[in-house]
């Protein structure tokens, strides 16, 4: 009887504990109980986006936004996870009005102004992208990231010159930035310096782990020797 007692007590301690295997399964569980509450909704909306589980995550923000505000999530930052859903579901312009919405209530929010160009540059409106990038930056944002996103947007319109230049201010602010070390190979490529683009991809390969990153990268560094006449 003893130990049938001690394992129905195991059998509950790892039921309960269980909860706390993910943020999932954490959030989930504290919105179940706090169901009439806005902050474990959001977080469990936030859980869900995390681990790809969109549509899941868009139900959870609705059931925030169809609730009475009780002040524990700003609404700058709902709508933001909103257009972050929609964005990655591919759903462009229904993250551009949600990141709008944000920016009613953070009307100097650098990080949506950023969310905001990369939608636009996902839409190919490369003078919206520039100027919510732009605008990010006056207002004091992320200098590596609103300057990454400009160098994408000059990259699209085939402006190299001026994507070297702020992928480079980019690693000039984090020498380690990996993203940067590529685009700035890929912009030099797209220029013709292949030398240029070499050294940089090779900076890049230094730095980088993920296997297919690094596939690619020698791939690229495979066509720079080829142009270069070394094979």
């Amino acid at each position: 009887m003893a130990i049938a007692v001690i394992i129905g007590y195991a059998v509950a301690a790892y039921q309960r504990n269980g909860i706390y295997l993910t943020p999932v399964t954490l959030w989930g569980v504290t919105a179940d109980v706090a169901w009439h509450k806005q902050r474990p909704h959001e977080n469990y909306g936030q859980s869900l986006s995390a681990v790809g589980f969109y549509e899941e995550a868009l139900r959870e923000f609705k059931i925030v936004q169809s609730m009475p505000e009780d002040g524990s999530v700003p609404l700058r930052d709902l709508y933001r996870e909103i257009g972050v859903v929609y964005f990655r579901l591919n759903m462009i312009d229904e993250s551009i009005v949600a990141w709008k919405k944000g920016l009613v209530y953070a009307v100097y929010d650098p990080g949506l102004m950023n969310n905001l160009a990369l939608a636009f540059l996902k839409k190919g409106q490369y003078a919206e992208a520039e100027a919510y990038a732009t605008q990010g930056m006056v207002l004091g944002g992320t200098k590596p990231t609103l300057l990454n996103t400009l160098g994408e947007v000059a990259m699209r319109q085939r402006d190299y010159e001026r994507a070297v230049d702020y992928f480079t201010r980019v690693l000039e602010i984090n020498p380690d930035d990996s993203a940067a070390a590529w685009n700035v190979a890929l912009a030099h490529t797209e220029q013709g310096q292949y030398e240029k683009a070499l050294t940089e991809v090779t900076q890049y390969l230094a730095r980088e782990t993920e296997p297919q990153s690094r596939q690619q990268a020698r791939e690229l560094v495979d066509s720079l020797n080829r142009k270069l006449g070394r094979h």
